[in-house]
């Protein structure tokens, strides 16, 4: 009815409801005098319609104004509620007010406002997942940088074998991705295939197995050739003899390196990962490519090492001659003592129990032992002879102008004077001094028969007094 929606106070504002709503609830007290004082007022009023419509009347407006106070007062609990649910952490939640008075307006901005809190939250749960990314991120590059100059410490100081630092190398490169696997492919001997010399983790993939040939036309020996990095991650788009190769070796990601110098091809580093989801970075690529280079400079620095051996003519612990030379001095020997008719003897010398000792006293204490040795040897040596040390417990002599009963005598007195200077009796392992002769030409006519001939002596069955002299 028109009277009822004009003062049900729908469209209006919560203080003038509340004034309708205390206005209609005023009426009652009024209603009240006006029925004690209608005795004297109006004497007729006194019928039962007029009392009737007087309680009726007080009874409608009494409705009235209950309906709208409650409305009211629902609509604040309603909103007292849901803030509350909502300064519990329940972003969720919203208040549903279909009012355009001031409630509404409070719940409409506690709403918006909720909202925000809600979206700040999401940016910050995702600011605070970026972070973590980078921190993992940071945390790996940092992990790869201490790696990459622990491996530059080994090369510069030169403290490893090269087995041990390409080991040490693929095993840091593959550890630069989770769940992470490589291998490193070098030629078994110059101009040959490539095989795996060093594998990491790569069980799963057989990457062992792989031989890279050299005529170009596989997916690694393309690589080799073109001297170009390649990879392939899962979902990414690769040429189908990629792909081929990826489900032949149960290969989820890779990344196959090139190992070079002075344009030739020494090597391949092959990493990987078995990670479903995953896409390789300019960042992976770069980083890979760093510890790439590395282990070639490791390569390079022993190929370089070893040519300094071949060039070099002395020992460096002793101060002696190496194999290599004493070798040439007596290739040139030989020669000289065919053509004059005269003899010459080669003597070689070996360290019993020497292993034994190492183990036991440590490997300064044998070092020692052989200065020791060598010095005597170098000290008792003829004035035209040449001492060398040609093996990790062996020392050769030089004897032109001696047949091979001189030779014995020299010998015998070289081994006596080590017994003599004390040397042998330091540790724990008693240790003894063989020596072995040849001669030219009853035992050979080259450098390397007169060798093998000396060395094979002193494989004789040992006799009681290791401290001897054969022939």
């Amino acid at each position: 009815m028109p009277i009822f929606k004009k003062f049900s106070g729908k469209n209006k504002g919560l203080k003038q409801k509340l004034t309708i709503a205390f206005s209609l609830m005023a009426v009652i007290p009024l209603l009240a005098c006006i029925y004690l004082l209608s005795p004297y007022l109006t004497p007729d009023f006194q019928s039962i319609a007029s009392y009737a419509a007087i309680i009726f009347a007080a009874m409608v407006i009494s409705i009235l104004g209950l309906i709208i106070a409650k409305r009211i007062i629902n609509a604040v609990v309603n909103i007292s509620i849901e803030t509350r649910r909502i300064s519990e952490g329940d972003y969720d939640r919203q208040i549903s007010l279909s009012r355009d008075d001031e409630l509404g307006s409070l719940g409409h901005s506690i709403n918006a406002m909720t909202q925000r809190i809600k979206t700040n939250l999401d940016e910050l749960k995702n600011y605070g997942q970026s972070m973590k990314e980078i921190n993992a991120e940071i945390q790996k590059k940092v992990t790869s940088l201490s790696s990459l100059l622990q491996i530059d410490e080994i090369i510069s100081t030169g403290s490893s074998q090269i087995d041990t630092l390409l080991e040490m190398g693929v095993g840091k490169a593959s550890n630069v991705f989770d769940m992470g696997f490589g291998a490193l492919y070098m030629p078994r001997e110059e101009g040959g295939n490539f095989i795996a010399k060093v594998c990491y983790n790569a069980d799963n993939e057989k990457l062992a197995e792989i031989a890279i040939k050299r005529d170009g036309r596989g997916v690694l020996e393309g690589v080799i050739e073109r001297k170009k990095l390649l990879y392939a991650s899962n979902g990414m788009k690769i040429p189908k003899d990629v792909d081929n190769f990826k489900k032949a070796h149960n290969l989820k990601n890779f990344i196959a390196i090139p190992l070079y110098s002075d344009r030739v091809a020494f090597g391949l580093l092959l990493l990987g990962n078995r990670l479903s989801d995953f896409t390789y970075t300019s960042d992976d690529i770069d980083l890979v490519t760093v510890f790439a280079k590395h282990i070639t400079i490791a390569i390079e620095s022993d190929i370089l090492e070893k040519k300094n051996k071949e060039l070099a003519t002395t020992d460096d612990l002793t101060g002696l001659y190496n194999k290599r030379y004493i070798l040439i001095r007596l290739e040139e020997e030989i020669k000289r003592a065919i053509f004059y008719q005269r003899p010459c003897a080669l003597a070689v010398f070996r360290i019993d129990n020497f292993k034994s000792f190492r183990e036991a006293s440590g490997e300064p204490a044998s070092q020692e032992i052989i200065k020791k040795i060598a010095k005597v040897i170098r000290d008792n040596n003829i004035p035209i002879g040449r001492a060398a040390r040609i093996g990790e417990d062996e020392f050769a002599m030089l004897l032109p102008e001696k047949n091979k009963k001189e030779a014995m005598h020299i010998t015998t007195e070289v081994r006596k004077k080590i017994e003599k200077a004390n040397v042998l009796n330091v540790g724990k392992v008693t240790l003894t001094v063989i020596s072995g002769v040849s001669e030219n030409p009853i035992d050979g006519t080259t450098s390397d028969e007169l060798f093998k001939k000396a060395i094979a002596s002193l494989d004789q069955p040992k006799v009681s007094d290791n401290n001897r002299v054969v022939m």
